[in-house]
């Protein structure tokens, strides 16, 4: 099993999430340098002593642990609707709710024995690469504990 595997199938079930709606969203398992928003992308972050405390160890027991960094972006265009989407994303009780299709299946489909919302940014403003526009979003931190076969 390979870590790729991990963000692929948080990618396969987020696109689940997101697939019945008027929304057309770009979700994939790895970072986006020039989104088509709405977007949906992950990359890995960096395990801290505080995330690992999240779960009562250490940062050395923690060595194989897997951050992994989810963001959503939407355009600023049309600004009220493209916050309710974000909003959307973040609501536990909305169907498109992107924590929860994660917690749906927290081993991954068997690639992970637990994975534990770390952090939750809320509406922020997320600049392109080049500074020249800027985009809603909402990034999460969700710490993943492989299930290393």
């Amino acid at each position: 099993m390979s870590l790729i595997a991990i963000y692929e199938q948080m990618a396969t079930q987020i696109r689940e999430a997101v697939a019945n709606n008027v929304w057309d969203f770009q979700v994939e398992p790895w970072a986006i340098t020039t989104p088509s928003p709405p977007s949906i992308d992950m990359y890995r972050g960096e395990v801290t002593a505080d995330d690992a405390a999240a779960f009562g160890a250490t940062v050395e027991d923690m060595r194989s642990s897997e951050l992994v960094v989810v963001r959503a972006r939407v355009s600023t265009n049309d600004a009220e609707a493209m916050q309710d989407v974000l909003y959307a994303l973040a609501d536990p009780s909305d169907d498109h709710c992107l924590v929860q299709a994660i917690y749906d299946d927290a081993t991954l489909n068997g690639r992970a024995t637990d994975v534990h919302l770390v952090s939750d940014s809320g509406l922020t403003l997320v600049p392109s690469i080049d500074g020249a526009t800027v985009h809603y979003g909402n990034v999460w931190r969700f710490l993943v504990i492989p299930a290393w076969s």
